[in-house]
């Protein structure tokens, strides 16, 4: 399978797209917290309906990860947007509580290490 590459403004595009799947994604998983077993109670089951929020909450992934952005945190609905810069593999990231993409990553770096997106620095596009 082939990774798709994103340009800022196409991570753009993509976040403004995917928010409302998104914030779907976290409601569901924080919906699924409350309905698991031993939610209620020690030793409880799991509460009806537990299963179709499991179903949705799989099927919001894989609508994000299908248009290309990963899920980084599902939780607080964290998404990696594959890019190059300057010849490497790095990533733009957005969290749904924020207005627009305006940070990069690094691979494998942790959220403190997040660098301001510069519109006109070293981006590459996408091979045609």
């Amino acid at each position: 399978m082939t990774t798709r590459i994103f340009t800022p403004q196409s991570a753009r595009e993509c976040a403004g797209a995917l928010f409302p799947v998104a914030r779907l994604m976290c409601r569901l998983l924080r919906e699924m917290d409350g309905a698991r077993a031993g939610a209620g109670q020690p030793d409880g089951p799991v509460a009806r309906g537990y299963f179709t929020l499991v179903e949705g909450f799989l099927a919001a992934v894989s609508r994000i990860e299908a248009s290309g952005a990963r899920v980084k945190n599902a939780r607080t609905g964290l998404l990696d947007f594959p890019a190059r810069r300057d010849g490497r593999q790095v990533f733009l990231c957005w969290w749904i509580g924020e207005p627009s993409i305006g940070f990069w990553h690094e691979p494998g770096a942790g959220l403190e290490d997040r660098r301001p997106v510069d519109e006109d620095g070293p981006w590459e596009d996408p091979p045609s």
